[in-house]
């Protein structure tokens, strides 16, 4: 007889939970005291050969484990982080090989820690939200119980929820937590600082923003992670708009073009072509504007591209260009709420007998999703309004 290590305490409890099962519900099908598989649990009693043997059957897993796949793990963990952080993850290396590579880990003590290494990809991101909302609260009931590492990792899954849930306010006390409470890592921290920079322009504080995406950019500089870099820099750009500081940001969507393109990196470019005809428009230059949404529309094509450029147009006086682009805007992708408001405003616009109407189109947008619509589309209406 022995007690069962964390490990073994943490695969148990993580396996009940994951099948939705009380102490009771597994009490009564192994037929076990309730008070005593409690016990078990928490590490308070020890568990004889027989009892271990009966719980490792119950959930397919097995509590004894070859050193070298201890090792395995922690290259695995070590590996699909940097490719996390890089942005190499599900990229130069597919999903199909994650999964693949995990299986080994399944039926072993390393399953939960595993699970959580998952967590975090899924939540960074913002795929498989019936997964995250699973296991996000089976996690938080036993973290305790993973290292200083893995906690981390954890928290920081919570946050990007909270986020992606526009839950700004409590990701940020989050974020505070975890720089309070956790050992500095230059790479998790080069995503901890992108993403609460994010959330400091959500919530309107570009001072702070800055000063966060400077910091992320240092860590990220330090590790010569370009493609962070770049959408850093995207972010620093859009926060110097935010700010009013439109020439400003004019020279960083310039710099940060060239720097893709000494990089070679090439999958930021439509943002940064859009952003740009952003920066123009701002700057009443609507010409050069519609130059760059233009070379953004030879990438993709979205209805906030066709609105821009029809906007733009109208204020060139191209009334035809205007139409032609407000057309394509109705036919092409969706990327928020308030584009198709935006469109049917100015396609009422053009005509100056429905202008109450437009405005009343583009208040009522503002009144129905003002709290979820991006906050770019919200600040686009404020301005035209």
């Amino acid at each position: 007889m022995r007690k069962l290590t964390i490990a073994e305490r943490r695969l148990m409890i993580f396996k009940r939970k994951e099948k939705k099962l009380t102490v009771e519900q597994l009490s009564e099908e192994l037929h076990m005291s309730k008070s005593n598989l409690s016990r078990i649990e928490n590490g308070k009693i020890m568990a004889s050969d027989e009892n271990r043997g009966i719980i490792e059957d119950r959930f397919s897993i097995c509590f004894s484990i070859e050193d070298n796949l201890v090792e395995k793990f922690e290259s695995f963990t070590k590996e699909n982080l940097d490719r996390l952080i890089y942005y190499k993850l599900f990229g130069e290396y597919s999903r199909q090989e994650f999964d693949i590579t995990g299986i080994q880990f399944e039926k072993s003590i390393l399953y939960p820690p595993y699970m959580l290494l998952k967590l975090f990809i899924f939540s960074t991101k913002n795929i498989e939200e019936k997964f995250v909302n699973k296991y996000l609260p089976i996690f938080g009931g036993l973290i305790n119980l993973f290292d200083q590492d893995f906690q981390k990792l954890y928290y920081i899954s919570s946050i990007n929820c909270l986020y992606f849930d526009k839950n700004y306010d409590k990701a940020l006390i989050l974020c505070e937590y975890v720089e309070s409470n956790f050992v500095k890592d230059r790479l998790l921290d080069s995503y901890l600082y992108h993403i609460k920079s994010m959330i400091y322009i959500c919530l309107g504080n570009q001072p702070l923003a800055m000063k966060t995406i400077n910091y992320a950019i240092s860590l990220s500089t330090s590790l010569a992670n370009a493609p962070r870099l770049i959408a850093l820099n995207i972010l620093k750009a859009n926060s110097l708009r935010l700010s009013g500081k439109c020439q400003e940001a004019l020279l960083e969507d310039h710099k940060n073009f060239e720097y893709a393109n000494k990089m070679n990196i090439h999958f930021y470019d439509y943002t940064i072509y859009s952003n740009t005809g952003w920066s123009y428009y701002l700057l009443n230059d609507y010409e050069n504007a519609i130059k760059y949404y233009k070379k953004a529309e030879n990438i993709d094509i979205d209805d906030d591209i066709c609105f821009m450029t029809a906007l733009c147009s109208y204020r060139l006086g191209l009334r035809s260009q205007c139409k032609e682009y407000l057309t394509k805007g109705r036919r092409a992708r969706n990327v928020g709420l308030a584009f198709p408001y935006l469109i049917d405003w100015l396609e009422l616009t053009l005509n100056k007998k429905y202008s109450v109407k437009a405005e009343k189109r583009l208040l009522y947008c503002l009144k129905k999703y003002e709290n979820i619509m991006h906050f770019d589309s919200r600040n686009n209406i404020y301005k035209l309004l």
